[in-house]
């Protein structure tokens, strides 16, 4: 069962089982105060454990190194291909691959027990299994055997463009309960805890707007809760991927001759012309109120009591969304 107040006030559970030993002491450092737990682990002047006198190098805060600690590797299959049949030419260019590593780079935070990096072993932040790049350039044939300025204005015109189709990078889901350091392992960076997956994230997902939260839900939170007590959470690293995107750029063109050696070129373009919205970004901690992620407080809030919608599992950055421009060169 999660941590709750009465626990870790009481350092038992509620069927009356005492906490000993080393749970005793994870319990205490969880709980962030002594209150009746532990009595010979040092406390701050206002009764709080300080973490620093539970660590390896007494009198030291976090120490942070960088190191060559971690691994991982690459695999993938790719297929490309190009073909020109009268006024087209078209290229496609697809991948099938899987990053695996335990740190994605010196930044990433994402680890929970930095005392077993073994464990933090998933996918890459970065990875993107299936990547589809399609492109093209077609030589409209309107008035194309046309003469005089009907040949000169309409006939020649080009049409091109690249759609892309991949999936989204992975992320996790992080404990925003009141016990953020459920395990009690005192950990100076990282991400504290993951949440306990309970249900299919992709289904069941919750419909509607909440009052003062922008965005949709992209998946159920209810599929998420607090982290059994003393535990690093188990969904893990990694465990749900961003939406995936699919982007169209397009653009027409055409070459206007002015001389012999002089040609005039007109180009106007659109990056994401359909305007699709594609989502970069999804908050990834679970609501901090008292209640499974998905219930109705943290879905959708408690305006009569105050209790403002969580903005768990709702996106909060985009791609650039439609951008046009028109362009005019001289080549000679």
């Amino acid at each position: 069962m999660p941590l709750t107040d009465d626990i870790c006030s009481n350092d038992q559970l509620p069927d009356g089982t005492n906490f000993t030993g080393q749970a005793l002491f994870n319990l205490t450092v969880a709980c962030g105060y002594a209150g009746n737990l532990v009595t010979n682990i040092p406390t701050l002047p206002d009764g709080t454990v300080d973490p620093d006198m539970l660590r390896p190098y007494l009198g030291y805060d976090s120490i942070y190194a960088v190191i060559g600690g971690a691994n991982s590797s690459y695999n993938a299959l790719q297929v490309a291909g190009r073909r020109n049949a009268g006024g087209l030419e078209l290229t496609l260019a697809y991948t099938y691959s899987h990053s695996i590593d335990n740190s994605s780079d010196r930044y990433d935070s994402t680890f929970v027990d930095s005392y077993n990096l073994v464990g933090n072993r998933a996918s890459s932040v970065f990875d993107q299994r299936h990547i589809l790049t399609i492109s093209y350039v077609y030589s409209l044939p309107l008035f194309r055997h046309a003469a005089g300025r009907t040949k000169t204005l309409l006939g020649g015109w080009q049409v091109s463009g690249i759609t892309t189709l991949q999936t989204g990078e992975p992320f996790s889901i992080i404990n925003g309960g009141d016990y953020y350091d459920n395990a009690g392992v005192a950990n100076g960076v990282g991400s504290g805890s993951y949440a306990d997956l309970v249900g299919d994230p992709h289904k069941n997902v919750p419909r509607g707007f909440a009052p003062g939260v922008q965005g949709p839900l992209l998946y159920n939170p209810a599929a998420y809760d607090f982290p059994t007590g003393l535990t690093f959470g188990d969904s893990g690293r990694n465990s749900l991927n961003m939406p995936r995107r699919t982007n169209f750029d397009m653009g027409v063109f055409k070459r206007f001759p002015v001389r012999e050696s002089v040609t005039l070129e007109f180009r106007a373009e659109a990056f994401n012309i359909f305007n699709h919205t594609q989502w970069t970004g999804v908050d990834n901690t679970t609501c901090g109120l008292d209640f499974n992620a998905g219930s109705s407080e943290c879905v959708y809030g408690d305006p009569a009591n105050g209790v403002t919608a969580s903005t768990f599992l709702r996106p909060n950055q985009a791609h650039t969304p439609r951008i046009g421009e028109f362009g005019l060169k001289i080549i000679f």
